[in-house]
């Protein structure tokens, strides 16, 4: 059957063309005209994260201020300028210099005082001792018979006015003066000793032939009653162009905080006669040592209490050598120790090389780091009863 022309030609003409199509020129706006719910939502969603970011940053900066202010409020609460305990370590001693000899701060140029090494009595009859309190570094070891004899190591800018009583010199002794290369002082010695003085070329000073550099006290008897000063000793010193020390110093630290230490501690030694018998008794409140001698606080003529912050039992072989009940002490190579410090006492070992060797004191081979202060070495017959309580 044939088509009719005119109705092609119609169909022709209603046939839509690209021209006819009203396509949308933003198929977005399009989108949006066609669902108005969905722009709002981003926009809302949009608000909202910036409103989050905004109060994020906000509660940062007060949290921040707020630290700032604590912080500031606590450090205003501690610090106390009146009192120096409340001083932080570092703005104490901010400008000073520790102190070879025991660690303790001092200002620039007194850190190495040239060391005085000073025989001092401790018979009986010698009592009380002067200037005892004022030394650095002490070693209490037995002269003869079981009577006990210190050598005392001065080596700060302090003037004492009197030191004593001076008493003769022991070899081993000298050997811990000459590991300080100090100036060794006493008045007169055993024969052993005034060898090993000329011997080790010591550098000494013997009251028999220096005696203008001491002078006889008259509240006590002969020969106990010998004394000098530091300034008389620092004289014979500078005429030697002497200044500061040749010595290798221990290692320091500082002390712990009060509420680690014990509240109560003792170490007693049991010298061989009971008028010799010693006490350390711990001081909480200081961390220190209060020394205690026939039972009674120790302390020198002016009145001071003996003191320290390190206590060292150092355990050597020793004999008796002549009649007069002298001993010969092996205070070079190594042996069993007790160190104590912050109120505990640890097992440890000693060592000198040399008679020249400073004495360093060690745990499981670790060398020792003492508190800053005044250190007690109590040298011991291994015989000698040592009690910590």
């Amino acid at each position: 059957m044939s088509q009719d022309p005119l109705e092609t030609k119609k169909h022709k003409q209603e046939k839509p063309t690209l021209t006819d199509t009203k396509y949308p020129k933003d198929k977005k706006c399009s989108e949006d005209a066609k669902y108005p719910e969905g722009k709002k939502t981003k926009r809302k969603i949009h608000f909202w994260i910036a409103l989050s970011f905004f109060c994020i940053l906000i509660s940062s900066l007060l949290i921040f201020i707020i630290f700032i202010f604590v912080k500031q409020f606590n450090a205003n609460k501690e610090f106390d300028p009146s009192n120096k305990n409340t001083l932080s370590k570092s703005e104490e001693n901010i400008n000073k210099k520790a102190r070879l000899i025991d660690g303790v701060y001092v200002e620039d140029g007194k850190e190495n005082i040239f060391p005085l090494a000073v025989m001092i009595d401790n018979h009986s009859e010698a009592r009380p001792p002067s200037g005892l309190s004022k030394a650095n570094i002490v070693f209490e070891a037995e002269a003869e018979g079981g009577i006990t004899r210190y050598l005392a190591i001065f080596a700060s800018e302090e003037e004492i006015p009197e030191i004593g009583p001076v008493r003769s010199a022991r070899p081993y002794f000298i050997d811990w003066a000459h590991e300080f290369s100090a100036l060794y002082a006493h008045v007169g010695g055993s024969p052993e000793a005034l060898v090993k003085i000329k011997q080790d070329n010591i550098f000494d000073i013997n009251e028999f032939y220096n005696e203008h550099y001491f002078w006889r006290g008259d509240h006590l008897n002969m020969p106990h009653n010998v004394f000098s000063s530091s300034e008389k000793l620092r004289a014979y010193i500078q005429d030697k162009n002497l200044e500061e020390g040749k010595f290798f110093p221990w290692e320091f630290k500082d002390d712990k905080n009060k509420e680690e230490l014990p509240l109560s501690s003792k170490i007693s030694i049991k010298f061989k006669l009971d008028v010799y018998a010693v006490e350390w008794v711990f001081d909480n409140e200081n961390n220190n040592y209060i020394r205690y001698q026939s039972k009674n606080p120790h302390k020198t003529r002016s009145g001071e209490i003996i003191s320290a912050k390190n206590i060292i039992i150092e355990y050597v072989d020793a004999e008796e050598i002549d009649d007069e009940l002298r001993l010969s002490m092996k205070v070079t190579g190594e042996g069993e120790a007790l160190v104590c410090f912050d109120g505990e006492c640890q097992e440890a070992s000693w060592k000198k090389k040399t008679k020249t060797s400073r004495t360093r004191y060690y745990i499981n081979d670790e060398e020792l780091k003492f508190n800053r202060g005044t250190t007690w070495i109590e040298v011991l017959r291994p015989e000698i009863e040592v009690i910590i309580d």
